[in-house]
């Protein structure tokens, strides 16, 4: 990313300017430096600005992220009418999802840390704006699953996409261990403890849909 030299925002323009620039220096960072690395020294060197510049656009670290965390699911929000946009069988929504949520790691990631660590160092008043841009997406994403699903009530439909979420948040930290436990996990005696996202999220959301339906 090209970094360039820092000039104060003063115009609405410039500002929301400078904000999209720093949320794309997060989502670099994030990306290829990982997640412990991801702080906002490192964000503000990426973006090319001074880190106590941050704080005119963002709280904290975590707000950034869960900024990056709502533009993702709004963004697979949008994506789902077009692919469960007729019935489908439930193994098939379910292959779908997983498959969708899989190509999206970095959503993944930022939702199973959402409740431990995003959430803990942001204000009420941005975080109820934070959390209605993710109702919206979820609103979207649950009218989607109707199209492929049609027997759902818009409430099962919504409640299915919330434990989505709880799935995420723990199967994704299950199988994307670090480097001790992957080496472990490749040792006979334990591989039964190693998980693979995409498989497991598709049993999962299957054995949950049909369930709802039954």
């Amino acid at each position: 990313m090209n970094k360039p030299s820092f000039q104060r925002a003063r115009t609405p323009a410039a500002k929301a300017e400078r904000r999209s620039a720093i949320l794309a220096a997060a989502a670099l960072v994030l990306v290829r430096d990982g997640l412990d690395a991801t702080s906002l020294n490192a964000i503000a060197a990426e973006a090319g600005v001074v880190k106590s510049n941050i704080y005119r656009y963002f709280e904290s670290r975590e707000e950034i992220l869960m900024r990056l965390l709502a533009h993702d699911l709004q963004e697979i929000s949008q994506s789902l009418p077009a692919v469960l946009a007729v019935p489908r069988p439930i193994s098939d929504v379910a292959e779908i999802l997983a498959g969708g949520l899989a190509a999206t790691p970095r959503l993944c990631l930022l939702i199973s840390i959402t409740a431990s660590t995003l959430e803990r160092n942001i204000s009420t008043d941005t975080l109820r704006e934070i959390k209605r841009e993710m109702i919206l997406a979820s609103g979207h994403t649950s009218a989607a699953l109707r199209q492929s699903l049609p027997a759902l009530s818009p409430g099962q439909a919504q409640n299915a996409v919330q434990f989505l979420f709880t799935l995420i948040a723990g199967l994704w930290p299950l199988s994307t261990p670090g480097p001790a436990l992957s080496t472990l996990y490749q040792e006979p005696e334990f591989t039964q403890l190693g998980q693979d996202f995409q498989p497991a999220l598709k049993a999962a959301i299957e054995v949950y849909l049909t369930g709802l339906l039954a």
